[in-house]
């Protein structure tokens, strides 16, 4: 009777071990499935805790027959997704890493200042051309500070557009102008000038496989022109290039990125969140299976023929964790 009662203590405490095992694992996964096959192995284990004259072997039957197949499976998918997690959290520090980089490199930069000095050196440049083209004179005359914002900022700030869209926007068909040896411009822009006092705004810059033009508002009117830097001409935006291409402010390069890497850490942190709960459909389907049948009325009966046993749980191990 005493080795009796051992074997029976012994499989009791192999029981609740395994017990802990489903319970840790129906924690982490927190699948009501799981849950509800935790609470019906509990009942099976205290059902044979409460009752010494039932046969102990059948709740090692089971524990072998069961147990240990759905908490190989599971162990199995908690590792990988311990390490999909772990790959999630590694790449979202990365993230932070580079926006907190890039947020540092545009703390450093004004566009907005940068772009009124620029708006106020073009206003100069063409009060200049025009003082040369009425008087039909030659003074030392350089567009160096205007080649320069665009040298400096283009890369990060001016919109990329088609070889059409550059093309609409930078072409002078049928246009009368004045030539010179420092520019091309308008000659109906350069009255305008001139009447609205080269009061003129830097609107945005747009960029083709690195050529560059740049689109400008008047201070005072609605109206709005084009400066080819290649070129260094001039000439009022057309109605069609007004339309077609996107000329609101330039905003950073890196802004772009930085908010790219805000959205893709909200992405890993929603899939971090939903992760654990997130079970293949072939795991799915197994676990359904599984829970019906440890729930059935005639289950602990059926353990006894094991030969009759239809083990779904065989199934389990051979489910590639590592390809969901």
């Amino acid at each position: 009777m005493d080795e009796q009662e051992e074997i029976y203590a012994q499989i009791i405490r192999e029981s609740e071990k395994k017990l802990l095992v489903v319970k840790m694992l129906s924690n982490f996964f927190n699948h009501k499935d799981l849950f509800a096959v935790y609470v019906r192995t509990k009942v099976i284990h205290n059902l044979f805790d409460a009752n010494k004259s039932l046969d102990a072997n059948k709740l090692d039957l089971f524990h072998v027959q069961y147990t240990s197949s759905l908490t190989d499976l599971f162990q199995k998918l908690k590792r990988a997704k311990e390490q999909q997690y772990l790959l999630m959290e590694d790449e979202i520090h990365i993230n932070t890493d580079l926006i907190n980089k890039l947020e540092k490199e545009n703390e450093q930069r004004n566009f907005p200042d940068e772009s009124r000095k620029h708006s106020q050196n073009m206003g100069t440049m063409l009060k200049q051309l025009y003082n040369m083209l009425a008087a039909n004179v030659t003074m030392p005359f350089s567009w160096s500070n205007i080649m320069q914002f665009s040298a400096r900022l283009a890369p990060e700030y001016y919109r990329e557009v088609t070889a059409e869209h550059f093309e609409m926007l930078t072409k002078l068909e049928d246009k009368k102008v004045y030539q010179s040896d420092y520019a091309v411009i308008e000659r109906k822009l350069l009255g305008r000038l001139n009447i609205l006092n080269f009061r003129v705004k830097f609107a945005c810059g747009i960029s083709h496989n690195n050529e560059y033009a740049e689109v400008f508002d008047f201070m005072d009117s609605n109206d709005k022109f084009v400066f080819i830097n290649s070129s260094k001409s001039f000439y009022f935006l057309s109605d069609e290039a007004a339309k077609e291409i996107d000329l609101s402010k330039n905003t950073s390069n890196k802004a772009s990125i930085i908010m790219g890497l805000h959205y893709k850490n909200d992405l890993l942190r929603d899939k971090q969140a939903t992760l654990k709960t997130a079970l293949p459909n072939e795991v799915e389907s197994v676990l359904g299976a599984y829970l019906e049948k440890i729930s059935g009325v005639d289950f602990l009966e059926e353990l006894q023929n094991v030969d009759e046993q239809t083990n779904i749980l065989r199934a389990m191990l051979n489910i590639n964790i590592n390809s969901k």
